[in-house]
């Protein structure tokens, strides 16, 4: 040990003598790994009659992106949203409520950004579960948005901040539109597509959402709202239809509290008590006992729950695949934020070669995009189906266009209610800017033998004979579409285009319409999955790409899982939040530079992402 502190004083030397704090932190970063390397792991304790905290800060995903030990050690330099792995939230739950040890549930939402519709109908489903177990379940945010209060309303008591509110607005799509500014700068927006309902390119074409466009949006919205407005409805004991209803005396009642939005919260019969931090925290404390240092109630994050439970995993030589595509479709490979085909197709090959895979569950969260990667990623399936393997596609909050194409002829489609999926469509978009350049004078002639000689360049007009061909291509796609539709369905491809055209739908009206088999979560499609396999002992394995053992130790010891008394960390401010709903125009144009078709063939829909 004496040789040791002797290293650490002069390290400590040699980082005053540098006077730089990010280089000593760095030392000392490598100085700890290098002490601890060879150090056992220690599991967190699950103290008796604890209360589980479920406190999801930041955004809740299917899979989470590996983390960066850099932005952990400085968070101010990441401008990256937290992310949340719902398999995580379902596992903990599930666990909990079997487990002796655990007396309740806390949901603490103040660090929640969003989450789709199907995310949060099954992390609410999941609490219904919990429930049964007799445990009872407490609501104790500060605040709550339309996301987190559909999580909050499960719970037995749901207590507010006098200062707090709950803000229920419903579900809309606004989207930027900016063809003027387009025109106004000379774009010329060569736009081939196939469908009524395609809207992806309109922000590009209009300046206002087109009628057919409004007519489908407001149908999937309205669908996804009288889902979210029954399940609270049900959980909080009310009438069925009086959120809706409660709009109509919105003016009046809000008045009548004189603008208190935590007193017309109780007055709506939205939460059960207005109470500030301590009082809720000494109500559970009474309850539940204090924990070891007296500052809070007995208590464990969800995510050192997680830790301590790992024994509890079920193992099998029986293998249940879990391949995930998440975000945009795209050629090549990528990180778990993209479904870049490459990636995907070489997970789906090394579970195929591995013969103890009995089926694979394709888990899919995805707008779409490339319909070549799509292709790729379906072929790549039905190899695997061609050697007997089971395919269960399993929809996530959003499966449509790309999402649907790689799902379609997979043995069994299984949706939630509130899935978006459909889109059943294909368009091509490419930019010219000769009218652009002709403004300052820049210009672009020459000669070739064919018609075709000219290629595609931004700085010249597509001439008849390219746009016929781009056109021809699209169509050829679609029909291509249709087809592969048809097939997986057992449907005609003439009944296929009735509810294709690009449409949006959601689960529900999806299965009544055949274009999914069944309604169901991702553990209902993994059992199926085992049923279709014949195989009653199994292991659910997750295919993604691995962090750096390295990285893994840097981020073990600068990470630190806080409990109640840290429901400051990771508050977004109503600034940031008004910041992050104002960047559609900057999103649209980052959507699309993703998109790298070799034949700059898209199915897209970029009306689907609903994240409240």
């Amino acid at each position: 040990m004496k040789g040791i502190w002797a290293l650490i004083k002069s390290i400590g030397k040699f980082i005053q003598g540098l006077g730089s704090l990010a280089v000593g932190l760095f030392v000392l970063i490598i100085l700890a790994v290098a002490i601890g390397v060879n150090q056992p792991e220690k599991l967190p304790n699950v103290p008796d009659g604890a209360v589980l905290v479920l406190a999801p800060s930041g955004v809740i995903v299917e899979q989470t992106a590996l983390p960066d030990p850099f932005a952990a050690a400085l968070p101010q330099y990441n401008n990256q949203p937290p992310q949340v792995s719902i398999h995580d939230i379902t596992t903990a739950l599930k666990r909990a409520k079997s487990d002796d040890r655990i007396a309740a549930l806390a949901i603490l939402t103040d660090s929640l950004w969003g989450a789709g519709p199907s995310h949060l109908h099954t992390i609410a489903g999941a609490i219904g579960d919990f429930k049964e177990s007799g445990k009872k379940v407490y609501a104790i945010s500060t605040a709550y948005s339309q996301s987190a209060y559909l999580l909050a309303a499960q719970a037995d008591k749901v207590y507010l901040n006098p200062a707090g509110s709950v803000l229920l607005s419903g579900y809309g799509s606004y989207p930027i539109y900016f063809k003027s500014m387009l025109d106004k700068i000379g774009a010329t927006v060569n736009v081939f597509r196939v469908g009524t309902y395609k809207a992806a390119v309109e922000p590009f074409i209009r300046d206002d959402m087109s009628p057919a466009a409004k007519e489908a949006n407001l149908a999937f919205l309205g669908g996804l709202w009288n889902q979210y407005t029954s399940s609270v409805e049900n959980a909080r004991n009310m009438e069925a239809g009086a959120i809706q209803a409660s709009f109509e005396n919105l003016a009046t009642d809000f008045a009548a509290v004189n603008g208190n939005f935590g007193e017309y919260a109780k007055q709506q019969n939205l939460v059960d008590e207005l109470a500030a931090r301590i009082t809720w925290r000494d109500a559970l404390a009474e309850e539940f006992g204090y924990n070891d240092n007296g500052s809070s109630f007995n208590q464990i994050h969800y995510r050192s729950y997680l830790s301590a439970t790992q024994g509890m995993r079920e193992t099998s030589k029986n293998k249940i695949a879990v391949i995930t595509a998440q975000g945009n479709i795209v050629m090549g490979e990528g990180p778990v934020q993209v479904a870049a085909a490459e990636t995907i197709v070489d997970y789906i090959r090394t579970a195929r070669e591995n013969s103890n895979t009995k089926a694979i569950v394709l888990r899919v969260d995805s707008p779409g995009g490339s319909a070549f990667a799509s292709e790729l990623i379906r072929q790549e399936l039905a190899v695997a189906q061609e050697q007997g393997i089971k395919v269960i596609a399993s929809m996530g909050p959003v499966a449509a266009s790309g999402g649907y194409w790689i799902s379609a002829t997979a043995d069994e489609i299984w949706a939630a209610p509130s899935t978006i999926t459909g889109s059943i469509g294909i368009f091509g978009m490419l930019p010219t800017y000769e009218n652009t350049l002709d403004k300052i004078g820049v210009h672009s002639d020459g000669v070739g033998t064919t018609p075709l000689a000219s290629g595609f360049s931004p700085t010249r007009a597509l001439n008849d004979t390219t746009k016929m061909l781009i056109q021809g291509s699209i169509e050829n796609g679609y029909d291509e579409f249709l087809s592969l539709v048809a097939r997986g369905r057992n449907m005609s491809k003439e009944d296929v285009d009735k509810i294709a055209q690009g449409r949006v739908w959601i689960g529900e009206t999806a299965k009544e319409l055949g274009l999914v088999d069944h309604l169901g979560g991702f553990d209902d499609a993994v059992k199926a999955a085992a049923t279709a396999a014949g195989v009653d002992d199994y292991e659910v394995v997750f295919y993604r790409e691995k962090i750096d053992p390295f990285d893994q130790l840097l981020l073990d010891m600068l990470n630190s899982t806080v409990g109640i008394d840290g429901i400051g960390n990771g508050q977004t401010s109503t600034i940031t939040k008004l910041l992050q709903k104002t960047e559609g125009l900057q999103e649209s144009i980052e959507f699309l530079t993703t998109l790298n078709d070799p034949q700059n063939r898209y199915v897209v829909c970029m009306t689907c992402e609903v994240r409240q």
